[in-house]
């Protein structure tokens, strides 16, 4: 067991290194000026715009594929309909985003409309989402006992009761889960945000712009700002979590 742990810790610290070393880098400056990369990107207009434009979406997103993976993970309930959407699933998770943002993209030509680049943003990002939201779903599914559908029937209640009275209840915080982590793919996307954004700027794109024009620090200091919006997310969910279980 001591082994397990210690190859445990030993492959954490080698993931989380980039990390570090990126808080580090974040914080270099001369004159003892610490937080000076902090003013530099917080004082850039870009990289507000930026990043208030990918939360915004990002939200959205978040919001429309966690309802979207919700209508569809219901399918997990009909074994010839679950063969279908995990085949939908395969699809949507190896199509290469490149080819799935140019599709979009050629799709808006040939229907003539392509006057709202954020409407095919969204698209693109909720058809990223939708795999990893119905598999995190499905796995909570897995552990639901069939009786309880059959006790259900029993008394009389109709698929649409047992959707709202049995299925969501059981599965509030596997929702929870599809709603941040959607948040989080979508926020952190860069492939798709740079094929299907139009003239509107990202946080993605603002970053990589900034890393391939080889910039200062402040580089380092926007992108430790959206670690930490990341780790934020994650641990209001776990103090949110342990409150309702503590309650319960």
């Amino acid at each position: 067991m001591k082994l397990i742990k210690i190859i445990l810790i030993l492959i954490i610290g080698v993931l989380t290194i980039p990390i570090f070393s990126l808080f580090v880098l974040s914080f270099n400056s001369t004159g003892g000026q610490s937080l000076r990369w902090y003013y530099v990107i917080l004082n850039n207009q870009s990289f507000v715009t930026a990043f208030v434009n990918s939360f915004t979406t990002s939200l959205i997103v978040s919001i429309i594929s966690s309802l979207i993976c919700f209508l569809i993970s219901l399918a997990y309930f009909d074994e010839k309909t679950r063969i279908l959407v995990i085949f939908i699933i395969l699809l949507l998770g190896l199509m290469p985003p490149d080819i799935s943002s140019v599709t979009i993209n050629k799709l808006a030509q040939l229907i003539g409309f392509t006057s709202s680049n954020s409407l095919f943003l969204y698209l693109g990002l909720i058809l990223y989402c939708l795999p990893f939201g119905i598999i995190l779903l499905w796995t909570r599914y897995y552990f639901i006992e069939k009786g309880i559908f059959v006790a259900s029937e029993d008394l009389g209640l109709s698929k649409k009761s047992i959707i709202f009275k049995v299925i969501i209840p059981i599965s509030k915080f596997a929702l929870i889960n599809v709603l941040l982590f959607t948040f989080l793919l979508s926020f952190n996307e860069y492939t798709r945000t740079y094929y299907l954004s139009g003239s509107m700027e990202y946080l993605s794109e603002f970053l990589n712009g900034k890393l391939s024009s080889g910039t200062d620090n402040s580089i380092y200091a926007g992108a430790t700002i959206s670690i930490v919006i990341t780790v934020l997310v994650i641990l209001f969910y776990g103090l949110y979590h342990n409150l309702i279980k503590r309650n319960i």
